[in-house]
This record gives structure tokens, sequence and C-alpha cells, in this order.
């Protein structure tokens, strides 16, 4: 099986820290040029500067996934650069009020505008691109709040909702070789909520450099056939 991405586009939404960043440098390296994604210029900036120093290509994209308008110039910019996308990675997302009488109706948008609207506008707005492609994958990440919930109303609702869209990703890209893979991973050492990094064990939290490497190994597969989705822990919590 080839793992080499030469000649191939990534696109990578929350690029510029944590998992996306991780699954950035991972696709460079392997030859991709990567289409990073974030909100904060500076920190995506410093993630293409990374990609670059180790011989990688980057361009940075920075685009509030939540402002449709934003997200059609951003893919406009995309497509005339590359015209084709071979993979999608549906990364960024932001945390929400744990409880319900937390959340009121602004946080509720906000989430829900990110975590599930944004990876539809985004798919949807580099539709053509990944049509363009001999067979692109489009990797949607999730969390294990989308198999259980929680008591975050808007975090577990914006994860479940991925679900389904996920499913109609593939469904739509049968007929195209467009591959879709929901992927669910528990905890990781990203610093999620200002959680120190490296306080726990790997067995606790997962890194999320080995967690790209998984990505990786997901968009390499070979196109004959497409991992629906897959559910990542770490070793200490086996079990949903």
């Amino acid at each position: 099986m080839d793992k080499s991405l030469k000649k191939k586009v990534a696109v990578v939404t929350g690029a510029s820290h944590g998992l996306g960043r991780s699954v950035a440098i991972k696709l460079a390296a392997l030859g991709a040029h990567t289409a990073l994604i974030a909100r904060r210029p500076q920190p995506l900036d410093a993630a293409a500067d990374a990609i670059r120093a180790s011989g990688g290509e980057a361009s940075t994209h920075p685009c509030d996934l939540a402002d449709s308008a934003q997200v059609r110039a951003t893919a406009a910019k995309i497509q005339d650069s590359f015209g084709t996308v071979d993979i999608l990675i549906n990364n960024a997302g932001i945390p929400a009020p744990r409880s319900f009488a937390e959340t009121d109706f602004a946080d509720w948008d906000e989430v829900i505008g990110v975590n599930l609207s944004g990876v539809f506008y985004l798919t949807r707005a580099l539709w053509d691109c990944l049509l363009s492609a001999e067979s692109a994958c489009v990797i949607n990440i999730s969390g294990t709040a989308g198999l259980r919930g929680g008591g975050s109303p808007a975090y577990g609702s914006s994860k479940f909702g991925l679900t389904g869209l996920n499913y109609a990703i593939a469904q739509a890209g049968v007929e195209h070789n467009i591959r879709s893979t929901i992927l669910y991973p528990g905890g990781m050492d990203t610093g999620w909520r200002g959680a120190p990094i490296g306080d726990l064990p790997r067995s606790e939290s997962m890194d999320p450099d080995t967690v790209a490497d998984m990505i990786a190994h997901l968009v390499t597969s070979p196109p004959e056939f497409v991992v629906n989705e897959a559910v990542l822990n770490p070793l200490a919590y086996p079990f949903m």
C-alpha cells in the first residue's frame, strides 16, 4: 500500500493547535500540500512555519467556519489555487457550557455553528473540488460525546448531529469515490478546556501525534473500502 501523499492536497480545519496541527504536520510529512484553516492567524502561521521548516508545503486560510460567507470565500481561494482537494479533515471544534442551565441561546448558536454547521459549510463548499479528485477522503472528527452524549446540550448535540452528517456525506460520495469516516477520539493531551498538557500518563490521555498517525492510516488505506467509523480511547478507558 502506497503511503505517499505526494501531489495530494489536504485541507485541515482547526489546524493551529492540538490534533489539527498534528494531523497537518503528519500529512505534510507524507508529501501532501496542506491547506490550514483556523480562526486565529498567528498560531495558524506558526503551524505552517513548522511544516515548512521540515520541508513540507503549507498554505494558511484564516476563517471562521460558522460564517458561511467566510467559508465560501476560503473554499473559492482553495479551488482557485489547487482545483482538486484529495483529503478533507473536519477537525475544528469548540467546547460548550457543561450543563443545560448554563447554556444560553448564544452558546448554542456558537457551538452548533462551528462544530456542525461549519462542517457542512466547508464540505459543501469544497464538494466540486472533492469530486474532481480520483479518490477523495473526508474525515470528520467527533468525540466520545458523539456516542454517549453528556451533560452539555450544545456540545453533545453538535457531535450527535455530526454522525448524521457524516453518513449523508458518505452516501453522496458513493458514486464519486469519496469516502467519509467519522472518528470518535476519547481524551487527548491537547489542552482542551485549559487542561495542563503532559500531566496525565499516556494510558489516560492520548498523544495527538499518535491519533494523527491513525488518521494518516485512514487516508492512505486502499480506496476499495471505507472505514465508516472508528472509536479511539486511552488504554485505561477501554469501554464507553
